[in-house]
């Protein structure tokens, strides 16, 4: 009997998550698959079948977040937060180095990244503090400073090993939130003036030396064919030849040919315009669209602001990657290494990312 009604609540539970959501998930997941697929099956058909794996653990855990109350995570704010800066703090202590950046965690035969998973703990925290905390009541720089010590610890581990890209990520999550949340018109001024006299003084005193050659690479690539701008010139190739079918699937020749570095990760998007081209590219940009339109949906019919500002963070998350990440492969934004969300291959960024849907669901399911 008692497995009987366990069933019941899942089905119950299973009908009134947004389906709308979940199939726009899983045909972006499937646009990835076939576009990892033909970047790399010349090389091997190692890194499908991993993310073939990856997709199927994503499911399950999208699933469990979907069936976990999403209040919970307001309750438990202050372990979450804790555990976030403990899970950056171990980067430090055992991390691997690569390419002059300490971010991932060895497991065995699996690397972590914990800077990933801290995007999305930092949207459960902040929603929590400025739910409960600042209420209907937030106003003035004095409000914007206190809760903006909130992600101060966060971004500076995650600038410290350094990731910039993931850095940007919560200064945008930041202002999202607290402008969803309200906030007077004389603070967005303030804020935004404040960020404009913050650039020249991060270019020069707080970037490394590779992070500077990104921005002057992004402004003049034709500098450095061969070295710092190779990246971006070959991506562009890759999308201009695509043209406005495209060469078709397992045709293109930027990544065939191997002239086109991190084809499956950083710059999947360009290996999937250059074989469907320019209407494969609208395709493409309607599927996020859709996807942030519905999180964004979801969100504003939420029973309560919690759950509102959770749904609204997580689809400034998904917006700003999609954003800097189009951006980049079309050489109109600078290279920051940040994923295309659930099309780049990656174990970190799927788990992520699924978590993060899944708690959208869990809004939906758990609304009345």
């Amino acid at each position: 009997m008692k497995n009987n009604r366990d069933i019941r609540v899942i089905l119950k539970r299973m009908k009134k998550m947004n389906k709308s959501l979940f199939i726009n998930t899983i045909l972006i997941v499937a646009v990835s698959l076939f576009s990892v697929f033909s970047a790399t099956y010349q090389k091997t058909y190692g890194f499908f079948y991993r993310e073939l794996v990856w997709t199927g653990i994503g499911l399950g855990v999208y699933l469990v977040f979907s069936f976990f109350n999403y209040r919970n995570y307001a309750k438990y704010s202050k372990v979450i937060y804790l555990f976030n800066i403990v899970l950056l703090v171990s980067v430090f202590i055992f991390g691997e180095t690569r390419l002059g950046a300490q971010r991932w965690i060895p497991l065995g035969p699996i690397n972590l990244q914990p800077s990933e998973f801290s995007k999305l703990f930092i949207v459960l925290t902040l929603s929590e503090l400025l739910t409960n905390k600042y209420k209907n009541n937030f106003r003035g720089m004095k409000h914007i400073v206190l809760s903006g010590l909130h992600i101060v610890p966060i971004f500076l581990l995650i600038a410290k090993q350094p990731d910039l890209g993931t850095s940007l990520v919560l200064i945008f999550l930041y202002c999202i939130l607290i402008f969803i949340h309200g906030i007077d018109w004389k603070s967005i001024f303030i804020i935004a003036g404040a960020g404009a006299a913050f650039v020249p003084v991060s270019y020069f005193f707080l970037l490394k030396d590779y992070q500077k050659q990104r921005i002057l690479t992004f402004l003049n690539p034709e500098a450095d064919m061969l070295g710092s701008g190779w990246n971006v010139i070959q991506s562009m190739i890759a999308v201009g030849s695509g043209g406005m079918m495209g060469k078709g699937f397992f045709q293109g020749t930027q990544s065939k040919l191997r002239f086109l570095p991190e084809s499956h990760t950083d710059f999947i998007g360009a290996v999937f315009l250059e074989e469907t081209g320019f209407m494969g590219g609208l395709l493409l940009l309607a599927l996020y669209l859709a996807l942030i339109i519905q999180i964004a949906r979801i969100g504003s019919t939420s029973s309560d602001t919690y759950g509102k500002l959770v749904c609204y963070g997580i689809a400034s998350i998904i917006f700003f990657h999609a954003v800097v990440n189009i951006g980049m492969i079309m050489g109109v934004m600078p290279v920051t290494g940040l994923p295309l969300l659930l099309m780049s291959y990656g174990g970190s960024s799927f788990l992520f990312t699924f978590m993060m849907l899944g708690i959208v669901q869990s809004v939906k399911i758990y609304k009345d």
